[in-house]
Parts: C-alpha cells; structure tokens; sequence
C-alpha cells in the first residue's frame, strides 16, 4: 500500500513540475493509467483499474530503458470461496520493474514501440499470510503521438501482457492510455553573430552590353547575339523568330560567297556557337526577276552555302536546315530596284 500511494504522490508532482521546451527529449516522464482484463484465477472481478509511472532514457539509436513503477485495485465483492482469498475486501498490487523499448521511428511523430521487461510484484491479500512479493515479466506493445502542445506533452497507447509468479502464475492483459512528457530537450542552437563586413572601396559594376542585346554583359549567357534579334532575361535567343542577315552576297548568279559574306558570316558563327541548344533555319530568297523554277533552285542552292559555310566553320550540321524559297515571300515590292534588293536576302530563323 505505501508503495501505491507513493506512486500516485509521484503522479501529481510529474504534472505540476515545470517542462521544458518541446522537441526530441533524450528523458521522459510517462503517466499511464491502465484496465486490467484480471486473471480469473486470482478470485478478483475480472476488471480492474490501475495506475502506471515510468521514467524513459534514450540510450543508443531507437533503443530506451523505462523504469517503471505501478499500482492497482483488484475489487473481491464476487470472490470465489474456494480459492484463497477468504474474506470480501480489496485486492492491492504494487509493484517496480525495469523495461527495454525499441521504437519504430525517432519519436519526433507518430511512432509505433515494442517493449519487454522484468520487475518485482507485492500482492496485499488477505490473509495477510499470504502476502507474496514475487517476480514478474511483461511485454507490450504500443504508440506514442507526435506532440500536441507546445510544450513537447505525447499521447501514450499500448497493451501489455503481464506475467505474475503468484501463487500459481498468474497472467492478466492490461489496456493503457497516457501521456509522455518530456523532461529534458535539446539546447537551442546558439545563433552566432556574423562580423561586420569589412570596408572596401567603390566596387566597379559592370554594366556593359557588348552585343547591345539588353542583357548586361555579367548576366550575358550567350553572348555575341546577332543585331535585331529577341532574347529572354539571359540574354539567349527566343525561338520562333526570323533574322534577316546582312552583307550576305554572291557571285553573280551564282551560289559562291564573296569575300565580304564570308567575313560577315563570322559573326553568325560566334553568335551560334554561343546559343548552343538553338536550332535554326538558313532561308534563301530572291527577287521576280527571271524564271520561277530557276528562281527556287538558285536559292536554294545559295542558303545550302550558307550552311555548308556554317558547318566548315564548326558549326553542327545537325542544328542547321537550308531551304529556298526563290521569290515565294517578298518583303518588299519587286517593281523597284531598291525593293528588288530587299527581296534578295538570306535569312536565320530559330526554330
């Protein structure tokens, strides 16, 4: 009995006794008030009610050590006359155990636990002659809940099997449901104050813009754009969009470029090896001067120059794609010489 009452002492101080902050604790305190389904062969009511504390430490990965302490109240108004107990009174049992518990989880949510252990038990009968301190075994399993207050406090669950080496062993099944508080946490991370940045003088900003694509030259992923063309904030080339060359001409009817072409073709060969994932189109047009068919197969053979000059320069062959469209898509009127000029023209469309 002085154990009992000593455990429900033990109780109220738990739960008026300061907690620390919330978090991963390495100790706990669980109170876990519990059904007992009696064993019939005690002569107690089959239902019990009873009262367990256990002091939890974490000692390597998901493995803890509980000490637990307990007490219950076996009520004997329907005893059988035949067993032991010879008078109608209570029945008290109190004991101390130690328990090993291997947890499914780092306990920081829901976490389902296996325990098994070994105690002491004082059964307070009557007669008192029978009186009995005894071992006992037990084994459980359970879940405790992630935290649902601020202050780190778990739900507890389990059911447990209780082996008692009374009389000729008894073995009750017990049915719990708790809290677990935790009793010490982890320090809060110390926050390190950072040094003053150091003085330095004017730092130079480069604000340039080489290729006059809009994109600073220090954000410039692909430099060397060609004039007129549109690109995102990288400064990378959007596809979908068509680029007239300029200074693009040939020998007279013909497909060979002049010195002055291949030199302005430099320019889309650095603008080129810059946007690597492109793909684009070389375009040949010409003006209505001539016969049609001849019209179509001079350009065609002109923008076929134009990308065999790109590939010999380092280009991939696999970006490029040469088509003519002879006089198909003029750009301007053909009924002038100036429009007529406009019209004979090479041109770089990004797929």
């Amino acid at each position: 009995m002085r154990l009992f009452y000593a455990l429900i002492l033990s109780a109220g101080l738990a739960v008026t006794a300061p907690v620390f902050a919330s978090g991963p604790e390495d100790n706990y305190l669980d109170l876990t008030p519990y059904i007992t389904r009696v064993d019939k062969d005690r002569g107690t009511e089959r239902q019990a009610g009873g009262l367990r504390a256990a002091y939890g430490w974490g000692w390597k990965g998901p493995w803890y050590s509980e000490v637990q302490v307990f007490g219950a109240i076996l009520e004997t108004d329907d005893f059988d006359d035949t067993l032991l107990l010879e008078d109608q009174t209570d029945y008290y049992m109190s004991g101390v155990g130690l328990d090993f518990v291997y947890n499914f989880g780092d306990r920081d949510g829901y976490t389902p636990y296996l325990l098994a252990g070994f105690g002491g038990v004082y059964d307070d009968v009557v007669p008192d002659s029978e009186d009995t301190t005894s071992a006992f075994i037990n084994v459980a399993a359970g879940i405790t809940t992630q935290e649902i207050s601020r202050r780190g406090i778990r739900l507890r669950a389990e059911v447990r099997y209780f082996r008692d080496y009374f009389m000729d062993d008894m073995n009750d099944w017990q049915f719990g449901f708790g809290i677990s508080i935790p009793l010490r946490c982890p320090p809060p991370p110390v926050v390190a104050m950072a040094p003053p940045p150091e003085e330095r003088g004017p730092v130079n900003v480069n604000l340039q813009d080489s290729d006059g694509d809009g994109v600073f030259d220090r954000d410039d992923r692909c430099p060397d754009t060609l004039p007129g063309a549109q690109v995102d904030s990288e400064g990378c080339v959007i596809a979908n969009q068509t680029i007239t060359l300029e200074n693009i001409h040939f020998e007279f009817n013909s497909d060979t470029l002049t010195p002055a072409a291949r030199n302005s073709l430099q320019r889309v060969v650095s603008a080129l090896r810059n946007q690597p994932g492109s793909q684009v189109e070389i375009a040949g047009h010409t003006d209505s001067l001539g016969n049609d068919n001849y019209n179509l197969k001079l350009s065609r053979e002109r923008a076929n120059s134009v990308r065999s000059y790109l590939v010999s320069q380092g280009i991939s062959g696999s970006r490029i794609t040469a088509h003519g469209y002879g006089e198909q898509q003029p750009v301007a009127s053909n009924a002038t010489e100036s429009g007529r000029a406009q019209n004979r023209r090479v041109e770089l469309r990004f797929r």
